[in-house]
């Protein structure tokens, strides 16, 4: 399992060290999906695949491929996809009685995009392929959508946005304040991300939990934040941008050499975190 870990904070840390920021990449086409299923990869999966510069969003693995008629083009090379497989395992009781506990245990395989494939022209003929992103969905509208919201208060005596979890206000200075109309969404995405983490919500542990500034939790809660800005942006066409981008990308090297399990966690938590703010049902494939 840590082999699986490490590989893919690998993937993650050699984008950053080459300046690119894997969850601020803009999808050219829809949100990669498989061939056959035609289910979206999310969590982790959504950030591996979208590491890629193919035209076509669709992924298959070598047996799908193979059970449609066609073949893997020679030489190409496959990318890594995750999940949790549940497992049922059993521990006595007080009473000496077994209990059983569902477990996870993360697995992993290997799909290839079907531009790397030869397919049959009436089995592409045949599929509903989505190429490209739906519509940009307008950033108030994502906001306005969001059930059992915090509250939102517009504050100009504070420095920064922030989520304040023990009256469950989100407190950010009016748009005027920041330096486009971007700037503010993505802000506010942030602090609403952060929200979905209260007792009432998703309860997660950085934000339920007293937190010590630069700790393991801290520095996971602001990752999860900062993905689902990032996949909320994208979808309501925001560019984010980010002041100071080598400080920004120095600091998340060191925490994810840190820790390799942080971005796999993080980005399953971001998941859920925007399909709570969007009002999604989560098909994510890797659970923390």
């Amino acid at each position: 399992m840590q082999f699986i870990y490490q590989k893919i904070t690998d993937l993650i840390i050699e984008k950053l060290q080459k300046g690119v920021v894997p969850w601020q990449k803009t999808w050219k086409t829809a949100y990669p999906r498989n061939f056959v299923s035609n289910m979206e990869y999310k969590g982790i999966n959504s950030l591996i695949l979208g590491l890629s510069e193919f035209e076509s969003n669709y992924f298959i693995t070598f047996k799908q491929c193979k059970d449609l008629g066609g073949t893997v083009k020679r030489d190409e090379h496959s990318s890594l996809v995750v999940f949790w497989k549940p497992f049922v395992s059993f521990k006595e009781n007080d009473i000496d009685q077994p209990t059983a506990y569902i477990n996870f245990l993360l697995r992993y395989y290997y799909v290839f995009n079907i531009s790397q494939c030869n397919l049959p022209d009436k089995v592409l003929k045949n599929r509903n392929i989505i190429s490209t992103n739906p519509k940009f969905t307008e950033a108030e509208t994502i906001i306005n959508g969001y059930k059992n919201p915090p509250e939102i208060s517009i504050n100009n005596m504070i420095p920064n946005p922030r989520y304040l979890p023990r009256l469950d206000r989100v407190e950010i200075p009016s748009i005027e304040n920041f330096h486009t109309s971007d700037d503010y969404y993505a802000c506010l995405y942030h602090e609403l991300a952060h929200s979905t983490g209260g007792k009432h919500r998703l309860c997660r542990k950085g934000i339920i939990d007293t937190i010590q500034f630069a700790s393991e939790n801290y520095s996971k809660e602001e990752l999860i934040a900062e993905i689902s800005s990032s996949y909320l942006c994208n979808i309501s066409g925001i560019q984010k941008t980010i002041d100071n981008h080598s400080a920004y990308i120095a600091n998340w090297l060191q925490v994810l050499n840190n820790d390799n399990r942080m971005i796999l966690i993080a980005a399953s938590q971001a998941s859920k975190a925007c399909d709570y703010i969007l009002g999604t049902k989560s098909t994510n494939q890797t659970e923390d």
